[in-house]
């Protein structure tokens, strides 16, 4: 930002960017426009805060935006918006109901009706609250619900986060480099297995996933022609398969069928999530338990000779020569018996960091890195490892959403 960008300057500029892409009139606006719109509108925000407020100031409050995320993810956790329902409660009673002391919940709760959520009934130091549109969306029941969403950054990505410094230090002499949240949490096992053996950190990771996606890559399910992929798809570290439930909700995946393939105890927990899917859905998924960094692609499992390979949320978690390992070992499964395959298609599906990537991207690259000493990368990092695998990059598609899509081939 300039110094010279005075803050009537920002203003005006926020309004007639505003203007020109939300007034009701211009809401038939390219959909990408608009989308992208949308990132400016918060960067043009941040840059007049920043100018208001002053460099001391502003970076205190940075600092300091830790604590308004645990009170978040303090009151969520415990259940609060859930307790108050449709009904009016004083802090003592939502206090009694979580089994909390009332004066935390009046500090977390003070901290959040400055941000709008949840309503003081009778104005401020009444203490007696009731939900709104914003707070809503923390309740369990709520149809859009980001309450596990936001127990899982608050509780796992929020704690991993705040060991960075440790886990940035240089490894000890042919140690490996911990992720973050291992020192956090003190297990020795990847951050998958740990959850998926506890299976309440399991169930709310999987549940977190797809709330965020829904929030941050909706427009994937719509954006891509996943119709016109040759089916079965293998999603390979598939999870319990989130992205195959929001695909097949919509009319024209019907015919799309998919095998999710991950590490057993993650398959295990897909199955018993889609158990409770319409059969119509279900029907349409199979599993395939294995690890894509097994030594040999029998070791792999990873199901072989299949026209369409989907690798979704999956590299960012890596290293870059592990990378390069998994997209070999699935080249490997796609041009393997029962046939060769010269013109199976890969599609990874990856956020990607562009100059133009908003607040959501770079905080969820510091989780990824605490959480797996994971990376997000560039558009042009991503298609050299994609390259330097064996494959071609045939196309690079942009949605209204934090991810691309790269279509890839395998080079014979």
């Amino acid at each position: 930002m300039s110094l010279n960008v005075t803050p009537v300057a920002l203003a005006e500029q926020i309004l007639d960017l505003t203007k020109a892409h939300f007034d009701t009139s211009a809401l038939q606006n390219d959909p990408i426009a608009l989308y992208n719109a949308k990132i400016r509108v918060q960067e043009l925000c941040n840059n007049l805060l920043q100018n208001v407020l002053g460099r001391l100031e502003y970076t205190v409050l940075l600092a300091e935006s830790c604590q308004e995320s645990s009170a978040l993810g303090f009151v969520s956790m415990l259940g609060v918006p859930d307790v108050i329902g449709e009904d009016t409660k004083t802090v003592t009673e939502i206090g009694e109901a979580v089994g909390a002391d009332p004066r935390f919940l009046s500090i977390a709760m003070s901290c959040l009706t400055k941000h709008n959520y949840f309503e003081e009934v009778g104005g401020f130091g009444t203490q007696v609250y009731k939900n709104n549109h914003l707070s809503e969306v923390l309740k369990e029941s709520h149809p859009e619900s980001l309450k596990d969403a936001v127990g899982f950054v608050c509780d796992e990505g929020f704690k991993a986060t705040s060991y960075l410094l440790e886990a940035s230090k240089p490894p000890a002499a042919e140690g490996k480099r911990l992720p973050a949240v291992n020192i956090a949490f003190n297990f020795d096992k990847s951050v998958f297995e740990w959850m998926a053996d506890q299976e309440w950190r399991g169930r709310r990771m999987g549940k977190a996933m797809q709330q965020l996606h829904r929030m941050a890559n909706g427009n994937v399910v719509t954006d891509y022609a996943w119709n016109q992929l040759t089916t079965p798809i293998v999603d390979v570290g598939g999870g319990i398969g989130s992205l195959e439930m929001a695909l097949l909700k919509e009319e024209q995946n019907g015919p799309l069928e998919f095998i999710i393939f991950d590490i057993p105890t993650t398959i295990a927990n897909a199955k018993k999530t889609w158990m409770t899917q319409p059969v119509a859905a279900s029907s349409r998924v199979s599993f395939a338990p294995g690890n894509f960094l097994a030594s040999t692609l029998d070791e792999t499992c990873i199901p072989r000779g299949q026209p369409t390979y989907l690798i979704r949320h999956v590299l960012h978690d890596w290293t870059d020569d592990q990378v390069v390992e998994i997209l070999r070992n699935v080249r490997q499964a796609m041009l393997a018996t029962p046939g060769p395959n010269p013109s199976a298609k890969l599609v990874v599906c990856e956020m990607l960091l562009r100059d133009s990537s908003g607040r959501f991207v770079r905080t969820t690259s510091m989780q990824l890195l605490a959480l797996n000493n994971g990376v997000t990368r560039t558009e042009d990092e991503m298609v050299k490892l994609v390259e330097k695998s064996g494959f071609k990059v045939d196309k690079i598609h942009h949605m209204r959403a934090v991810d691309s899509i790269i279509e890839a081939s395998p080079v014979s």
